[in-house]
């Protein structure tokens, strides 16, 4: 079986898999919350994955992280447009899903990465990773940051981006990768220059039965049980790990972070506060500071929940041409104009980032 197809098979039956064999080191109460998991595991990729499977906007790469492993990632790269930067460079982007480091596939970013690529001109790279149980905390940040140094050492040469002029997003567990990703960063030269993050976890000390419920949030989740398998990537390191900004961004120091984010905050979401708090202290730190030329932004979306920019995908039309072109959850349930504003805010830092730094992108129709 070829190796991709071997990688996407295996995501599909995970948390099975996970339960029966490779976890079996694991306490029974996680194993049948895996095995609770396993449909909508396989539900939630076979959307992802799905509209794919015929023609797809991307091709699969695999980025080596050792003599016998390699990261399976997606890259995007529109061929329809001219840019101008360093040396004929593109910018280099990296996204990482969500799945609450428990499940998920790069694919369910495909939408917004195939966006990005074609309205900013990045090269795009849709990351994978390691998931809990089996494998928590630092395991999925540790492949992250494997992935990054490999880019910074072979982006330009092989696929034409510049590490130079990085920027990341990601949705709740990838928004809290991609932010502690700018702890491993060597130098101010390959800085992650700007991060755009959907309804992400910042803070994992408290377990998430702990956290702060917001005034519109349900008084009854019928996926509270959940939460034990949900907690399992940060509980075993918690303790020892408390204040590691690797775990919990929210505790990095404010010069290590992007210098341009935007974090976008679903009003019904466990996560309001911390996220809020976050964005407030880094502001008036750099207020302090008076530095120059960054933002920081949280837009709170209300009546949007955790996981409202994702979803089923009904894509018009296969080059991705508009936003309009791509419904995630249905329109009933959060209006496309609302899903449209966010994907377009996001895009537009990036956008503001690449012209701050030299680089031109004019789209071909």
């Amino acid at each position: 079986m070829p190796r991709s197809l071997k990688s996407i098979a295996l995501a599909f039956v995970r948390p099975a898999l996970d339960a029966l064999v490779f976890g079996r080191h694991l306490p029974w109460p996680l194993r049948w919350r895996l095995l609770a998991l396993q449909p909508i595991v396989f539900l939630t990729n076979s959307l992802a994955v799905g509209p794919y499977l015929f023609r797809r906007p991307y091709t699969v790469i695999h980025i080596p992280l050792g003599p016998e492993r390699s990261l399976r990632a997606l890259l995007f790269r529109h061929a329809s447009g001219t840019g101008t930067g360093r040396n004929g460079l593109r910018p280099l982007h990296v996204d990482c899903h969500a799945g609450g480091f428990v499940g998920g596939v790069p694919e369910a970013s495909v939408p917004f990465c195939s966006l990005l690529a074609a309205e900013t001109g990045a090269v795009v790279v849709a990351l994978s990773y390691r998931l809990a149980p089996v494998h928590p905390f630092p395991a999925a940040i540790d492949d992250v940051d494997a992935a990054l140094a490999w880019l910074r050492r072979h982006a330009a040469e092989e696929l034409g981006a510049d590490p130079t002029l990085m920027t990341v997003s990601g949705a709740s567990a990838g928004g809290n990768l991609v932010l502690a990703a700018s702890q491993g960063i060597p130098s101010d030269e390959f800085a992650i220059r700007a991060a755009v993050t959907f309804y992400a976890p910042v803070d994992l000390r408290p377990r998430p039965e702990d956290k702060p419920r917001p005034a519109a949030f349900p008084k009854r989740d019928p996926m509270s049980f959940m939460q034990l398998l949900y907690d399992s990537y940060a509980a075993p390191s918690r303790e020892k790990d408390l204040d590691n900004p690797r775990l919990s961004p929210c505790l990095a120091r404010e010069e290590t972070l992007p210098e341009r984010m935007l974090l976008v905050v679903a009003a019904v979401d466990i996560l309001v506060q911390e996220q809020l708090t976050f964005v407030e202290r880094v502001r008036r730190e750099r207020e302090d500071k008076r530095k120059p030329g960054g933002s920081v932004e949280a837009v709170y979306v209300e009546e949007a929940f955790h996981g409202w920019l994702e979803g089923e995908l009904a894509i018009s039309t296969p080059c991705h041409k508009r936003l309009a072109d791509i419904d995630t959850v249905p329109n009933a349930v959060i209006p496309v104009e609302k899903k449209m504003q966010m994907w377009e805010k996001g895009l537009e830092l990036i956008k503001q980032t690449h012209a701050q730094h030299g680089f031109a992108w004019k789209k071909v129709y």
